[in-house]
């Protein structure tokens, strides 16, 4: 089994005569405290001394329960104080965030650890949607969108979406992250709509707050689905556990802190801004009857209340309802086999400072767990042989391989502009006789540079690894109609004022252009025509052969190249 470390970073300070009446605002929160409380929880988390996977950090908002808004920043603090353990967020809450932003902000974190990220997705707590005032009916599609762009962004070269919430054009994130492939996103999959998903996927599915059997359900289905539906095979590692822990040598003492702690934890999730309960539409009703863990009003105020008074009792019902295992070494550990090994996750997630837990506290358990508990867990659930997550990586849009020869690459595609007869550039046509061969010539001329100062450039891509240069399409005809000969010269160049010497992208026979599809053919040689250039497309006959009539309406010609103005005015 694999073993990460986690924490809500609660704020501690909370007065103890709050009741559920009262908004949770943040006249409450001393930032003093926070900036004390941040330092702790950054030493707590930097734990490669004890072994564990990775570190976990999550992000919630307008909660006291979570002061982590943005995990992104607090994992790359934590890649910085780390060197070997992966570092992993679950996660954003991509479906009220740019989900480009979120791709550049993984990418950038993959890098910044040598290749140690995880990433991770949540679709977020109705209370967040309220408060950034999205329409809950939305949540799934958004979060569905998002996905697809963060993922096809971190695998691809370039990403066009249109969809119902984002439409996207020609994206190339930078930078690109370092694993390749990228590893598959971790998520919490309690509904059944988010289990299929993270099947259909290959995700990481996590469950949390919830009893054995509960876990067991939810994943279950996962492979119900995934080996019936889908036809593959997920191992231990698709699943993760989280728990929230805490850990004393004293068993009867853990079991009254940690029912403290945990309490705590409950009135500040219970009590935020505004708490719309079930917020409409943001579960279906089908998924509601899914959820049967705990139906016994553990969560409500009063209840949370009651435990305050703890007692063995409700120590035992908390920690069989999946919401918090306190007591020694042993008990930890014997209750931990049992549910990794009945609910079948091949990750535990472990969270050591609960609620209102101490610094010291939190450290204790830490050390505790990695020493006593932790060697124990990691025997059971492996996966056989390699990682059993099977992650389904979008195939880049690279347009080159090793082997590709030139008939098969396409023409340049990223063309902006067109050079033609009608273009503005073209500025008519010459005929030039000597040396017993006779030449006509489309002549264009790029302008001179803007009164702003803006220079122009207009480029004709060559043959490339990538592709076989820029579209040129000719086609000639005679004074009477009739095609032209094929031995018939074709020369495009072009030079500036002051060159002694043209730069030509291509030359050939007119035969080149009457054999290929379209009449169309790739440009040999890159060439830039900058502001006040000549570009010249020219075909050279001998004198007793037909002549070129560039004037005849047959007769056209069309260069797909890039035409680059660079604005350096505000």
């Amino acid at each position: 089994m694999k073993i990460f470390a986690f924490e809500e970073l609660t704020y501690p300070g909370l007065p103890a005569h709050l009741g559920p009446e009262v908004r949770l605002t943040n006249r409450y929160c001393s930032p003093q405290l926070v900036a004390q409380h941040y330092k702790e929880h950054l030493e707590e988390l930097v734990l490669e001394g004890y072994g564990f996977d990775g570190i976990f950090v999550n992000e919630h908002h307008f909660t006291a329960s979570n002061n982590n808004p943005d995990c992104n920043l607090t994992a790359a603090i934590l890649i910085d104080r780390t060197k070997t353990c992966r570092v992993g967020v679950i996660g954003n809450i991509i479906a009220l965030r740019h989900p480009l932003a979120v791709a550049e902000e993984f990418a950038m974190l993959d890098c910044l650890s040598g290749g140690r990220f995880i990433p991770g997705m949540v679709r977020g707590l109705p209370a967040e949607w309220v408060s950034y005032n999205m329409d809950p009916f939305t949540a799934r599609k958004r979060f569905t969108e998002a996905y697809q762009i963060i993922h096809r962004a971190l695998t691809q070269e370039l990403v066009d979406y249109d969809g119902e919430f984002w439409n996207i054009v020609q994206a190339s994130i930078w930078p690109k992250p370092l694993q390749k492939p990228f590893p598959p996103f971790w998520m919490p999959a309690g509904s059944l709509e988010s289990i299929r998903f993270a099947a259909e996927n290959h995700l990481v599915a996590c469950q949390t707050l919830q009893p054995t059997m509960v876990l067991k359900q939810c994943f279950d289905e996962y492979r119900r689905i995934a080996t019936e539906d889908l036809h593959w095979n997920p191992g231990f590692g698709n699943f993760t556990g989280l728990r929230f822990i805490h850990i004393d040598e004293d068993h009867q003492k853990a079991m009254q802190e940690g029912l403290g702690m945990f309490s705590y934890l409950m009135l500040s999730i219970g009590r935020p801004v505004y708490n719309p309960a079930p917020l409409p539409g943001f579960n279906t009703d089908q998924s509601y009857k899914h959820r049967r863990a705990n139906a016994d009003d553990v969560f409500s105020s009063s209840e949370a209340r009651r435990a305050l008074k703890s007692s063995d009792g409700q120590a035992a019902r908390f920690r069989d309802a999946g919401l918090m295992l306190s007591g020694n070494p042993e008990a930890v550990t014997e209750w931990l086999i049992e549910d990794a090994k009945t609910a079948g996750y091949g990750n535990l997630i472990v969270t050591f400072r609960v609620g209102h837990a101490t610094h010291r506290q939190a450290l204790k358990s830490q050390e505790l767990f990695a020493k006593y508990v932790m060697p124990i867990l990691r025997k059971i659930n492996q996966d056989q042989g390699s990682s059993t997550i099977d992650q389904t990586t979008a195939k880049p849009t690279e347009v080159f391989s090793e082997g590709t020869t030139d008939s098969e690459l396409p023409f340049y595609g990223d063309f902006n502009y067109s050079l033609s007869p009608d273009a503005i550039e073209t500025v008519g046509v010459a005929r030039k006789a000597e040396n017993g061969h006779v030449t006509a010539t489309w002549e264009m001329q790029v302008a001179k540079i803007g009164e702003d100062g803006s220079p122009t450039q207009i480029i004709v891509p060559g043959r490339s690894t990538e592709h076989k240069g820029c579209a040129i399409r000719l086609n000639l005809v005679a004074r009477n109609g009739t095609p032209i000969g094929g031995d018939a010269e074709v020369t495009l160049d072009t030079i500036g004022p002051a060159d002694a010497k043209a730069q030509i992208m291509f030359k050939g026979r007119y035969r080149e252009f009457a054999q290929a599809s379209g009449h169309t053919v790739g440009a040999q040689t890159r060439g830039v025509a900058r502001n006040d250039y000549s570009i010249r497309l020219s075909i050279t006959v001998p004198s007793e052969a037909a002549e070129p009539d560039l004037e005849h309406d047959e007769s056209t010609f069309e260069i797909r190249c890039f035409k680059y103005l660079v604005t350096l005015s505000a």
